[in-house]
């Protein structure tokens, strides 16, 4: 366990995340849009966090795509393999205590676009830098919240 206050909440929180995830919890959902979480990659955003951005179609080369999107784990889960400067990908901010499926059936990326973030990957800790995303699965869902520390996601199944 982590030192101090940081490593203590990180892990009541991953505690939490582990029990909630063996009774099998899941978030609040809408009714027409279920079907969204149990199927897709899932962005939550809480609190008062700005410029938290969400991607989708995302392609490995920069052709005929709008925003560049610079991924440090392109082959998904906590593996180091940057597309940098990136590939194309269609982006969209989301406002305070949403959901992604209100913007997209899938969400495939995100990222804080003017701050580095904490991201705890199924319990492993590491720091992002500003506007660098995160891959997330299909049965994968990001929770993020701002803490005492910065901004803090929780990548679960």
């Amino acid at each position: 366990m982590r030192p101090g206050k940081r490593g203590l909440v990180r892990y009541l929180a991953m505690s939490f995340a582990l029990a909630a995830s063996a009774i099998g919890f899941q978030a609040p959902t809408a009714a027409n849009a279920s079907a969204a979480v149990e199927c897709c990659g899932l962005v939550i955003r809480y609190d008062s966090i700005q410029n938290l951005v969400v991607a989708a179609n995302i392609n490995a080369s920069n052709v005929g795509k709008g925003s560049n999107c610079n991924i440090w784990n392109w082959g998904g889960g906590n593996v180091w393999n940057p597309v940098n400067p990136g590939g194309n990908c269609d982006t969209r901010s989301m406002n305070g205590h949403t959901y992604s499926y209100n913007i997209w059936a899938d969400t495939d990326a995100f990222t804080v676009q003017y701050e580095g973030y904490w991201l705890s990957f199924h319990g492993s800790w590491r720091y992002v830098n500003a506007n660098v995303y995160t891959k997330i699965s299909s049965i994968e869902t990001a929770k993020c919240y701002r803490e005492s520390d910065g901004v803090n996601c929780y990548v679960v199944y």
